[in-house]
């Protein structure tokens, strides 16, 4: 599991890196067509609201569930009503990138206190289906590198 680690460290400084390459005013900039993004039609600081939310609303409970309940049923997050909730458009860039630093890193600590006959306990992830813990952590990998493919799409569409 050191590999898992050092990916979910390695993936959260590249998404700072990355959001540190758009100007202040591109924060919000959204194009005219979304045809082509590899993720969810949002804006650079939304991106970043949404991963951080996913984190913390999502891969938090999500992992606590599989830990302390047979076979939960894992609900999905609706990120585009957070976005509007929680008033994405309007976030400090360097606040939410801290909140998510620290959200990782709890995310980190969590993984790091699974004992072995753990990571195969299961659980029903709607819109995945039938997962195990090991499972839930390699789809939040997965859910980082969208995200960054999503922000560096951004900024190819900014030229």
């Amino acid at each position: 599991m050191k590999q898992l680690f050092s990916s979910l460290s390695d993936q959260s400084k590249q998404i700072e890196n990355v959001l540190l390459l758009f100007k202040p005013e591109q924060l919000t900039w959204t194009p005219e067509s979304w045809d082509g993004i590899p993720g969810e039609r949002f804006s650079a600081i939304e991106q970043i609201c949404h991963i951080r939310d996913i984190e913390t609303d999502g891969y938090h409970h999500r992992i606590q569930a599989i830990l302390k309940e047979d076979n939960p049923t894992l609900g999905s997050v609706e990120g585009y009503e957070l976005a509007i909730e929680r008033n994405y458009k309007g976030a400090d860039l360097k606040g939410t990138i801290i909140a998510f630093q620290e959200a990782r890193k709890k995310t980190i600590a969590m993984i790091g206190e699974i004992e072995d006959q753990q990571w195969d306990r299961p659980a029903y992830f709607e819109g995945y289906g039938n997962i195990t813990l090991r499972s839930l952590l390699h789809f939040l990998c997965s859910h980082d590198l969208e995200h960054l493919a999503s922000l560096r799409w951004l900024l190819g569409k900014m030229g």
